[in-house]
């Protein structure tokens, strides 16, 4: 009995110690997350939204052909290392899953004014549409998302640009 009250005791202290040190490292990481932040409703929709609500509206390849086309703005949601090796032509990396790096960078280049094209690598992947929505709560309201993504931008044949290493 008493092995294994000090197994039980072992268990919580050691589960108390990564709690402090998981929410430490949080705390202090420039990706660190609040958990106590409630989500922000946005609304998304494969049709037009209205300008005075925004939002994020899901868009196909013709349309995302065209914004590339125009020079419209473009973010790559995905990891540099996929970025590295083939991107839509013009597009900005701001990598969601370390957008702490990215940030201070993209954000002088994006105007709340201009439509903002957001994709990752293909329709299953959600990385674009969680940036979308983090963009949304920093005032961003015309965005639009995507979801064929990467995959479905050079499964196309459109043109793809890769960095120089």
């Amino acid at each position: 009995m008493k092995m294994l009250i000090s197994a039980i005791s072992q268990a919580i202290l050691l589960l108390a110690a990564a709690l402090v040190v998981g929410f430490g490292f949080n705390a202090l990481s420039r990706n660190g997350i609040n958990p106590f932040k409630m989500p922000v409703r946005v609304p998304v929709a494969a049709d037009s939204l209205s300008a005075e609500t925004g939002g994020i509206k899901v868009i196909d390849i013709a349309a995302a052909k065209r914004l590339v086309d125009s020079g419209g703005c473009i973010i790559d949601a995905r990891r540099k290392a996929d970025y590295d090796e083939g991107h839509i032509p013009g597009s900005i990396l701001l990598d969601y899953y370390d957008m702490g790096n990215y940030l201070d960078q993209v954000l002088p280049l994006l105007s709340k004014e201009q439509e903002i094209m957001i994709y990752c690598s293909e329709p299953s992947c959600d990385d674009s549409e969680l940036l979308a929505r983090q963009l949304y709560s920093l005032g961003f309201k015309k965005l639009l998302l995507f979801k064929g993504g990467f995959a479905e931008w050079s499964g196309a044949g459109l043109p793809v640009e890769k960095d120089a290493q």
